[in-house]
């Protein structure tokens, strides 16, 4: 018989029972066992997000024997961590609370997973309705409430209950409290590395430009900067020497005057370093038209990118969580 090898190699991290309900209705109670558990593939990971169909038992021994109770259901799985009460479908009436010791056996995929978990004091009080809830667990806050903690989620939920749940963005089931509250909530918030801030009362200080009083809750705002200015002290001198006086040379045929008269005249009108030769004089005129160019500069650049991957101020990191039942 070919023996089949689970593709979990660790499934079951961690079980955690805790915050016993006890619901009167009547003559007639309504039993439940508050539990959540890690899940991991055969590579040490977290297993897909998405639906497990998972088998629960409960029984009188650690190894072997026979299941005393049994339910199926089907889970919704996030990052790995699941959560889910037993008693939702298979009451836990007939058991033999207070005479014996649970444990818990897990099946997924047609293989359970070893070693069983014993079950905790907390469900023994299911044998008596009148039991000392001191003993169990309770979910602290109340539904809705945020808690920053340096717990892991496992750590927090031992001291905490497990009606509280990492802020990572994960599906809400019909029947969480939260969702109850809110129906339009099909997932809680993904608090994963953000800052969280206050929402806007009306009429107050406005600090967030952004957003007022009727703005959705728990929706993330993208990062941005206040429009600001830079300095910039370029500075762009142009200086061209003023010049350019010129004069102009030009021949007149000494025969073209009467006598030298009027050749003397020329020369001495507006003019300079004229001679003769020969049949004509050369006529210069004196230099003149002194002026300056104006010249326009273009300059070019830009301004170096510096800094880090993201904008924030000095912090710290703590895990973060909501309470949804």
């Amino acid at each position: 018989m070919e023996r089949r090898t689970p593709i979990f190699k660790v499934f079951l991290m961690s079980i955690l029972f805790m915050n016993l309900f006890i619901i009167s209705s009547y003559a007639q109670q309504t039993k439940k066992i508050s539990l959540q558990g890690f899940l991991k593939d055969g590579n040490g990971k977290a297993v897909a997000d998405g639906n497990q169909e998972m088998i629960f038992k409960l029984y009188p021994s650690k190894e072997g024997g026979t299941a005393e109770w049994e339910e199926t259901q089907t889970i919704n799985v996030f990052g790995g961590v699941y959560s889910t009460h037993l008693g939702k479908n298979t009451p836990l009436d007939n058991l033999s609370w207070g005479t014996k010791t649970y444990y818990v056996g897990v099946t997924v995929q047609g293989s359970e997973l070893n070693p069983r978990t014993e079950l905790t004091f907390a469900p023994y009080s299911l044998g008596s309705p009148s039991a000392d809830v001191a003993n169990t667990v309770k979910c602290s806050g109340a539904v809705g409430d945020i808690k920053y903690s340096i717990l892991n989620p496992t750590q927090f939920a031992t001291v905490n209950g497990n009606c509280w749940v990492p802020m990572d963005g994960r599906a809400l089931a019909v029947a969480d409290k939260l969702r109850e509250i809110i129906p339009t909530m099909a997932n809680i918030p993904d608090g994963s590395g953000a800052f969280l801030r206050s929402q806007e009362f009306e009429g107050k200080a406005d600090r967030d430009k952004d957003r007022t009083s009727a703005t959705a809750i728990a929706v993330i705002q993208d990062e941005g900067f206040k429009s600001h200015n830079h300095e910039n002290n370029l500075s762009v001198t142009t200086t061209i020497n003023s010049g350019g006086n010129h004069s102009h040379s030009f021949y007149i045929g000494k025969n073209s005057f009467q006598d030298g008269d009027g050749r003397q005249v020329v020369e001495h009108a507006g003019t300079d370093n004229n001679s003769v030769s020969g049949d004509k004089s050369l006529i210069n005129t004196t230099t003149t038209g002194d002026h300056s160019h104006t010249a326009t500069s273009t300059v070019g650049g830009s301004i170096s990118s510096k800094g880090g991957t993201e904008t924030r101020p000095v912090n710290l990191n703590f895990w973060i969580y909501i309470r949804i039942n």
